[in-house]
């Protein structure tokens, strides 16, 4: 019978911070017990939930039907909108194929997550799902967890947890989850876990790429990875149980702010109201961080389609210092498995992070009085930037074993043997370190 498998995805830990979690306390005992997958090369765009889907999945956006965290629009309350005023793709029903979670409960077995992007709305088990309200924080927290959450997740943990965490006023809402993943563990002892940790993400964002405030995040890691697994000690299960570490991206600090859209406006691709903000439009840019996908009013005309092509390359012509490269909608299918309802997207050039504005200067550097966004972020192509490790101990795993350069394509076909599942989708295969 399968081993009980927990995946503890630690948000944009790079392969480089291996080094130092390595000879902290609670994870200098792993050491000699791991394998080790160095530098996993990322789906195209490099973030969070395509990644996380794509890790579940084992096939590209093209199939999953996630293509980017933040679902596309350009109507918003005010000029400089930011992409956080956009809905996420919170909602498991967006996924368009099985997930490991299905597939364990298919097996049945039981699974639980917390975290975990793209699981809101899904009823079975301990769900516990990455969600908050973006519509100018309005939403009753109760009423979105209570609709979001499993049954039986709501009613354990609301009350226990979540609501001691006022998403109004905290920067990050999600620091409940260790505590949560510990009482399933405990309690529970699901055949599958996923858990989705987003402090270093988070850090990496405010604080730059490196630093001390990243090493104090990675120390905190550390205690948090003891005690999920000291976890299963106390519940027993520890001998038969499968842990998974695991990075989503990299991140690269900033280096200059595009505004996109106001070359758009300048164009004549969208026309602003007296307010700043768009009364029509033929094209707009929707930010993924250091990439861009282009959204067409009409992707079907294709005279549109050639003069907004034309357009962006020659901005890349006028600012070859901020976008590296235009691909069209086939082009991105074709080399990345990119697909999704944009027509072009859009690479920056190392450092250049996008940004959604009509009315924003055009360029702005980190040295500009101007600036106001935060220090490092990612999104960009997975040529680009650090990459993430796969680390695994446990009964079936090979000690020893270091693997440098691989494709994150094949981490579900590795998370799917380890949990006894078969998911014919996938289009990787297992790294070679299961016995």
């Amino acid at each position: 019978m399968a081993k009980k498998l927990i995946v503890l995805s630690l948000d944009a830990l790079q392969t480089g911070d291996l080094d130092l979690l390595f000879q902290l306390p609670y994870c200098s005992q792993l050491a000699e017990k791991c394998a080790i997958v160095k530098n996993v090369r990322e789906i195209y765009p490099t973030l969070t939930y395509p990644i996380h889907t794509a890790i579940v999945t084992g096939v590209r956006p093209e199939k999953n039907g996630i293509p980017h965290n933040q679902k596309p629009g350009i109507t918003r309350d005010e000029p400089n909108w930011s992409i956080m005023g956009s809905d996420w793709y919170w909602e498991k029903e967006g996924i368009q194929v099985p997930t490991l979670v299905d597939a364990v409960w298919e097996d049945g077995r039981t699974a639980a997550t917390v975290n975990w992007p793209v699981t809101a709305g899904d009823t079975r088990g301990y769900n516990v799902p990455e969600i908050w309200p973006v519509k100018a924080l309005k939403e009753d927290q109760r009423e979105v967890y209570r609709k979001a959450a499993s049954p039986a997740a709501f009613e354990e943990y609301y009350d226990r947890f979540i609501s001691r965490y006022d998403w109004h006023s905290n920067d990050d809402l999600r620091v409940y989850g260790v505590e949560i993943a510990i009482d399933i563990l405990r309690n529970h002892k699901p055949d599958l876990l996923l858990h989705h940790i987003v402090h270093l993400d988070h850090a990496r964002h405010v604080h730059g790429d490196h630093g001390q405030e990243i090493e104090d995040c990675i120390k905190q890691l550390d205690i948090a990875v003891g005690r999920i697994v000291e976890a299963t000690k106390d519940a027993g299960t520890y001998e038969d149980t499968n842990f998974v570490l695991l990075g989503d991206h990299g991140q690269i600090d900033i280096r200059q702010v595009f505004h996109l859209n106001a070359c758009l406006v300048d164009m004549g691709f969208i026309r602003l109201g007296a307010n700043g903000l768009p009364e029509e439009y033929e094209a707009y840019s929707f930010s993924a961080g250091f990439s861009t996908h282009i959204h067409l009013k009409d992707k079907g005309d294709e005279r549109l389609v050639s003069r907004v092509h034309k357009a962006l390359l020659a901005l890349q012509a006028a600012y070859p210092q901020c976008i590296d490269r235009v691909y069209t909608a086939e082009e991105a299918l074709k080399e990345e498995g990119l697909s999704g309802e944009f027509s072009f997207v859009v690479e920056g050039a190392l450092g250049t992070l996008f940004q959604n504005s009509f009315t924003a200067p055009i360029l702005i550097s980190r040295e500009s009085p101007l600036y106001d966004q935060y220090s490092a972020t990612h999104g960009h192509h997975p040529s680009k930037g650090e990459k993430p490790p796969f680390v695994a101990f446990g009964p079936d795993i090979r000690p020893g074993v270091v693997i440098d350069g691989a494709d994150l394509l094949d981490e579900c076909p590795t998370l799917a043997a380890l949990a006894g599942v078969d998911m014919p989708q996938m289009e990787g295969k297992p790294f070679p370190i299961l016995k």
